[in-house]
């Protein structure tokens, strides 16, 4: 008996049975489909007459609200001439041609059991080219090939992840792991490692390839916040260390316990307890203006050789060269220092306090005072307030001034922002939740409005997220909202880069005031793990270079472009300008 193709022309063909034994599938005949037939793949069979491939399947239908089918269904499907020729002679080509064409569930399995027989090397490349279309059945076979087939290659890229042109630094004891490093000179790096619930702070030095000193600490602050706890500052590193439990409900609250700095040869110069102030801000006390959120100020300010440091209601001011407490800084109001402080020209002091700017002179008598009611998000350089409602207030003359938008039915409501404004040369860039950016020039007008914004840092649902989606280099604008997009932006509102993501992005940031570096989650089918996908683009907004990497572990890049990383208990290094493995 011929298929129904050489009895009627008919390409497709149904039935239905009613269930009659839930713990029974009903079996369909095929012979009434394709009577005279060969079985190449699972539910595909040849008609032996006129060589038809039917692509024939059961499966369970009926009310979608009912706990079991009510009929089982049987579909008959001619495959088109295309696919068909996958079928008779799969090969590699073949399988990229058709990565989006559909096939049975197991398909792809069984031909790549035959590929591999005849393509081994093809099969190789298409697995260390990563393509992230391939259907996940075909990476997933790939993987557990690859790793079969060629262990040692394998294990290479285990220890080192994408590319293999990364080099190896040093390896450190068998159960030892890095937990962060920062660079403090051009071929000197810092690291802090754990080894046994033992941690360790220690300096590497790139060229001469060894290990500059090595001390031991306290346990690093990593029980709240993912804040930066080991970076370097005005020619100093600096360390947070232990744990402040902030609320038993919220661990956002958490805060370190001591600050630990260091000169850049791995002397201690101070270890100073903290009194950080952190707390949650409720929208009914500063409804209309803020909205659930959270006040952190883990921030400090050295400049030249004195730390100025946020302790309680106070400003600690530390002589980093003798690591003395020189003297104390009452606040009124008992205002909070956010740990930001600048000197101007004349010598005076300003100092941005978490509701409003405080201003000194050498004698430490105020000079300047504004007190919000509020909590900004941001202050300006011209003493501009911005607050979590689009609400601008300026210290100087007390103007306000509102972005809102007009809704379809006419309602103008006040915008609310995504993340911290961010200021550059001549202007502000103000981004919103969910509608949009604005750039903005010195007086707040605007220079151009965007469709993209960035991700939400500062809404009720962000919960006190440290990260920072948006980066000024020297030119450029470069703004970054997680598994949406990445833009670049000059300082005219002219849009360079606009590149489409689907990850989280881990951080953004530059190595030389040029060029920009944006980290993104990532995880696909070829890998057991969750890996890093590394990004530098050029200020033009081309992509230079394209890594993936094991993860952020120990990951940092010095002012050359040299980036490093960790894997278990190794190092490894990766110029990120060479033209060769750019994937």
């Amino acid at each position: 008996m011929s298929c129904l193709f050489c009895q009627k022309g008919s390409s497709r063909f149904s039935r239905l049975e009613p269930v009659r034994d839930e713990r029974q599938t009903h079996s369909f005949p095929i012979d009434d489909i394709v009577g005279n037939s060969l079985n190449p793949f699972q539910e595909i069979y040849e008609c032996k007459d006129c060589h038809s491939l039917w692509w024939i399947k059961t499966r369970g239908t009926g009310d979608p609200r009912s706990t079991y089918p009510e009929f089982y269904e049987q579909t008959a499907e001619r495959i088109d001439d295309q696919r068909s020729e996958l079928i008779r002679n799969p090969s590699v080509s073949g399988l990229i041609n058709h990565k989006n064409s559909v096939f049975p569930y197991s398909f792809f399995e069984e031909i790549l059991e035959i590929i591999s027989q005849k393509e081994r090397e093809a099969l190789k490349t298409l697995y260390l080219r990563r393509d992230s279309d391939l259907p996940s059945t075909v990476k997933r076979w790939l993987l557990q090939w690859f790793q079969k087939e060629y262990p040692n290659e394998f294990q290479e890229i285990q220890k080192k992840g994408f590319p293999t042109s990364a080099g190896h630094l040093f390896s450190l004891e068998e159960n030892e792991t890095v937990i962060v490093s920062e660079f403090i000179a051009k071929d000197q790096l810092a690291l802090i490692t754990s080894l046994e619930e033992k941690y360790f702070i220690q300096g590497y030095d790139l060229t001469e390839k060894k290990i500059l000193w090595k001390g031991p600490i306290g346990k690093p602050f990593l029980e709240g916040l993912p804040i930066p706890i080991l970076f370097y500052q005005s020619g100093y590193l600096c360390f947070y260390q232990g744990f402040q439990k902030g609320s038993e409900y919220f661990s956002k609250l958490n805060r370190p316990d001591t600050l630990c700095i260091y000169d850049i040869s791995g002397k201690l110069i101070i270890s100073i307890p903290l009194a950080f102030k952190c707390y949650e801000i409720l929208s009914t006390e500063e409804r209309d203006v803020s909205e659930n959120r959270i006040s952190h100020n883990f921030g400090f300010t050295i400049l030249g050789d004195t730390l100025y440091l946020p302790h309680q209601f106070q400003i600690q001011v530390y002589d980093l060269k003798s690591g003395k407490l020189i003297r104390n800084i009452s606040l009124p109001k008992f205002e909070i220092f956010s740990g930001k402080a600048f000197e101007t020209e004349s010598g005076n002091l300003l100092f941005h306090t978490l509701k409003g700017i405080l201003g000194i002179n050498s004698s430490d008598e105020i000079i300047f005072q504004y007190l919000s009611p509020y909590h900004p998000v941001f202050i300006d350089s011209q003493f501009q307030f911005y607050f979590y409602y689009a609400i601008v207030e300026s210290a100087n003359t007390g103007e306000k001034k509102e972005f809102k938008q007009t809704h379809d039915s006419g309602i103008s409501l006040v915008r609310e922002l995504a993340s911290p404004p961010v200021e550059f040369p001549g202007g502000v860039y103000l981004p919103f939740s969910l509608d949009g950016s604005l750039l903005l020039d010195s007086q707040l007008r605007t220079i151009k409005e965007f469709p993209f914004s960035t991700t939400d840092t500062i809404g009720p649902h962000s919960f006190g997220t440290t990260k920072t989606p948006v980066l000024v280099t020297e030119d450029r604008i470069i703004i970054t909202n997680d598994f949406s997009g990445i833009y670049m932006i000059d300082f005219s509102g002219n849009l360079l880069l606009e590149k489409q993501i689907q990850s989280e992005v881990l951080s953004v940031f530059t190595f030389d005031g040029k060029h920009t570096i944006i980290i993104l989650s990532f995880h696909d089918d070829y890998s057991d793990g969750e890996e890093t996908k590394l990004l530098l683009f050029s200020p033009k907004g081309d992509v230079i270079t394209e890594k993936l990497l094991p993860g952020p572990q120990g990951l940092s890049v010095s002012f050359d472009g040299i980036c490093v990383f960790a894997k278990n208990n190794q190092m490894f290094s990766l110029y990120l300008f060479s033209a060769d493995d750019s994937r």
